[in-house]
Formats: structure tokens, C-alpha cells, sequence
């Protein structure tokens, strides 16, 4: 794909978004800049040094809750800067976040992980492209024929329960028989500890403390993926899939997740990963397939060989850049 090359101001300091959209932004040929101090005072003071053609806001975090924001729109008038957002909290938090954030901030476009969410934007006047998660093979790379696989079972993941979702399901099919069994899942993520009371009270488990190893930097969880023999996927809805599934399956990680509607219309099971919508089927094939390191290694490759063919940044942009473009170029003043 033939693109203008721009220079692009990434506001955030999160890893998962800087590595994965911002690196492959940079692999197009794009001059990346970014800062992780939330200043606003620091942050203008980076645009006035860098002059950038497009400032890009991701998802939902601290900081962007914060009042001092509000100067964005001023500071995209007064810098002629094209305004991106990529509404990563779509559809779950669609009302709750995401259209109260645009109006705040009013970016030029929103790039949205849900296309039905895209109405709601185009109603309050925003270009809306559907950017959905994928995987950046940079840093995500190849796991090794016969890697070294320390842990039966592991699970990168959040516990996200402060709002009742599909992934309250998918924990209860996935994770809590394992739990219930006393088979061993090495656990990466906050809130597993913290609301150790609100599982026991929605599960009737307790998540045995030495299971869970705290927060893992995004740059190493492709570490844990190598080192997996069966990782599980964890969806927050049945009509998306996370970020995390394009990651482990773009590695050859051999993925035990939901069977949902949006994962079975994208994966074939058994060839490219393997499905669970109960208990007793997550047990049975939990067993299986420790059983059976060789089809583990075939079912990832598979899921790497999609991957790699459909399901990457580059996939993603190459597909949503050429209506985007023009608009950049006529805010910048057709230079």
C-alpha cells in the first residue's frame, strides 16, 4: 500500500496501543512521536516542536478523564491537526464512554473496534472508519517447534467484573472448572486478588493466590504465549473478539477460547484453535490436549498462517487508509 508519509502524535503511554497501532503506523512510514507525561502544558509544547499532521487518542484510561483535556479540540484548531480516536472500548462502553468522550474531545474521525457502533457516531457528525483489533508480528513473533513450555495452562487477562458482561460466561466455561479442579492456570493481569470476595460470591471459587503472578509488561506476554502449552481466551462479548486472540493465535499459541458467533465466523475449529461453551468440555479437552504437544503445534501454526494472511495492523489499515488520507491532507491545507 502506497501511502503519504505523515508525522503522527500518538497521546497515550499504554504499550498495547503503542506497539500495536502505533508500530505498525511506524512500519508504513510514518514518523511516530509520542510523550507519556499527561501535561498539557508539555504535550502542546511537543506539537509546537514536532508539528505533527495527525494527533491520535486511544480507548479509555486515567488520564483521559481528566478535565485539562478539554484543550484538545483548541489545540487541534490552533496546530491544524487531524484528530483520530479509536474507540477501543466500543460496543460494551459505547454510551457510558465512548460518545460522552468524542463530544468532549471532537476528533475529526473515530475509528470504532464495533461497526455498529458506527451510526452513532456518523449521527454526531464524525467520519467513521471500523478499525478492529489485530496483531503486529513484530513484536509478536513465531513461536519455535518443541519451545519450552513451562505451563500447562495460562490465562493474560484482566479481571474486568466491575461491569456484567459475556466474559462472566466465558470465565465460567473457561476458568472456574479449572479452578474448581485444582488444575493449575498461571494467571497475568490486576483485579484477581483485589476482588478475590466478588468471585467467590459470583463463582463460588477462590482463585488460589499462588496461581496469580500480577502485572506482565505487553513487550513480555508474547513470552508467556512461547512458553504455553494451552492459553485461554477470555471474550468479552460474543459478537467481538480481543486483542489478546489475534496476539496469541498471530504467535502459533494454541488458543482454548469461547465458542462464540464472531471467533467461529473468523476460525475453524480444530484446525485453528479449539472451542469451549461448558465445563465439562474444557476439562475433556483441557486433558486432550496436554496430552497431545504435537497437534497443539499444528493447530498454532494454523492459527499463525491466518493470522499473518488476514488478521494484522497492516491488514487492518490497508483497508481503511485511502479514505482517511485525503481527509488528513485537506485539513492540513492540501500540503
Amino acid at each position: 500500500m502506497k501511502v503519504r508519509r505523515f508525522t503522527i502524535f500518538f497521546l497515550d503511554h499504554r504499550s498495547i496501543y503503542l506497539d500495536s497501532l502505533g508500530d505498525t503506523l511506524a512500519q508504513m512510514g510514518h514518523r511516530i512521536v509520542y510523550q507519556s507525561s499527561w501535561n498539557m502544558a508539555e504535550i502542546e509544547a511537543g506539537i509546537a516542536y514536532f508539528k505533527p499532521d495527525i494527533l491520535i487518542t486511544v480507548g479509555c484510561d486515567i488520564p483521559l478523564r481528566s478535565p485539562s483535556l478539554d484543550i484538545l479540540p483548541n489545540l487541534c484548531r490552533k496546530y491544524n491537526l487531524y484528530h483520530i480516536y479509536w474507540a477501543t472500548e466500543d460496543k460494551i462502553h459505547h454510551h457510558l464512554w465512548s460518545l460522552p468522550f468524542i463530544n468532549r474531545i471532537k476528533p475529526d474521525c473515530v475509528w470504532t473496534i464495533h461497526p455498529e457502533c458506527m451510526a452513532s457516531y456518523t449521527a454526531n457528525g464524525i467520519f467513521t472508519q471500523y478499525l478492529n483489533f489485530a496483531c503486529n508480528p513484530r513484536f509478536f513473533h513465531e513461536k519455535p517447534a518443541h519451545a519450552y513450555e513451562p505451563y500447562d495452562v495460562t490465562m493474560i487477562a484482566t479481571a474486568h467484573l466491575d461491569q456484567v458482561t459475556y466474559r462472566y460466561e466465558s470465565l465460567k466455561h473457561l476458568f472456574i472448572p479449572l479452578v474448581q479442579n485444582n488444575q493449575n492456570v498461571h494467571i497475568w493481569g490486576w483485579g484477581w486478588i483485589e476482588n478475590q470476595l466478588l468471585i467467590r460470591a459470583h463463582f463460588g471459587v477462590d482463585v488460589p493466590v499462588g496461581w496469580v503472578h500480577g502485572y506482565l509488561p505487553y513487550r513480555d506476554t508474547v513470552t508467556v504465549y512461547h512458553q504455553s502449552k494451552i492459553a485461554l481466551g477470555i471474550q468479552n462479548a460474543r459478537d467481538q473478539v480481543t486483542q489478546r486472540t489475534f496476539e496469541i493465535l498471530g504467535v502459533g499459541g494454541f488458543m482454548l477460547a469461547s465458542r462464540t458467533e464472531a471467533l467461529t465466523s473468523l476460525f475453524t475449529e480444530g484446525v485453528e484453535i479449539v472451542y469451549s461453551d461448558s465445563p465439562e468440555e474444557t476439562l475433556e479437552k483441557v486433558t486432550y490436549y496436554l496430552a497431545h504437544p504435537e497437534l497443539r503445534y499444528q493447530i498454532g501454526q494454523a492459527a499463525r498462517r491466518k493470522i499473518l494472511a488476514q488478521h494484522t495492523y497492516q491488514h487492518r489499515l490497508a483497508a481503511i487508509w485511502p479514505q482517511v488520507e485525503p481527509m488528513i491532507i485537506a485539513k492540513r491545507g492540501g500540503t
